[in-house]
């Protein structure tokens, strides 16, 4: 079965890459360091379910949309997210 997996900071990075929002804008949007939210895009830290829906909001997307998106089946598994 072919998979495709998303982690929640990838899913972050393509929505904001996709809305033409640079990093430094989003974290302020949603006030934090953009060196946390560079930490969350590259995976070095997963982020509260507080900051996942303030990044969804300053994204203006519904914070489980980014949940779904990282939803994927490999081997009868789904992933945790």
């Amino acid at each position: 079965m072919v998979s495709i997996e998303k982690t929640v900071g990838e899913v972050i990075r393509e929505l904001r890459d996709f809305r033409g929002i640079t990093q430094l804008e989003l974290a302020r949007r949603v006030e934090i360091s953009n060196t946390y939210l560079s930490d969350i895009e590259n995976d070095r830290t997963e982020p509260s379910l507080k900051i996942i829906r303030k990044i969804a909001r300053g994204l203006n997307v519904d914070w489980r949309d980014i949940f779904l998106l990282t939803k994927y089946v490999n081997n009868g598994q789904k992933r945790k997210y």
